[in-house]
């Protein structure tokens, strides 16, 4: 494996989570969310060791004791992939805004995951599923790798950044 693929580097992550009706869930002294059936995304960095295999990791065991909110959901959806970006840079709140200006997308509980700063929320409720090509480009990511839990290898993806991302992009720096 090449240093530029190695899985452990510092970077930044969506995890795609499917979401059956399950009504009320507590995720921690956050507040309550309302899980509806549909597609999910929460998104995050992983700059520390590890890096990203290590946080990717994390998401997907159920957590005995909870530490971020997306344990508390965890329990309550499945993950379908994880979309990585590696670098230095912390990408998640960009990602946060952009996915929020997604034709039909909605924060379904203020704040989730983004505690520590002043993103709306990280996690974010999509009315379909997105491919790598559409994610990758309203993200501004020109490369994915994409990783799915079952253990299957690594795919890489190519996409282009959307204009109206390059715009909020500017706008934010």
């Amino acid at each position: 494996m090449s240093t530029e693929d190695d899985p452990s580097r510092p970077g930044s992550y969506a995890v795609q989570l499917a979401s059956p009706p399950s009504g009320q869930i507590q995720i921690g002294r956050l507040g309550v969310l309302t899980l509806d059936s549909g597609t999910l995304l929460y998104v995050g960095s992983a700059l520390g060791p590890g890096g990203v295999a290590a946080r990717c990791r994390h998401h997907q065991r159920m957590a005995t004791r909870p530490h971020w909110h997306l344990d508390y959901l965890r329990p309550h959806c499945d993950i379908i992939a994880f979309w990585v970006a590696y670098g230095d840079e912390r990408l998640e709140h960009r990602w946060a805004l952009a996915l929020g200006e997604w034709p039909g997308a909605r924060w379904p509980l203020a704040r989730f995951g983004a505690s520590d700063c002043r993103c709306p929320a990280h996690l974010i409720r999509l009315p379909e599923a997105p491919t790598a090509q559409s994610l990758a480009g309203i993200l501004g990511v020109g490369r994915w790798l994409e990783s799915i839990p079952a253990g299957r290898a690594p795919r890489q993806t190519a996409a282009q950044p959307s204009r109206s991302v390059r715009s909020a992009r500017r706008a934010t720096e």
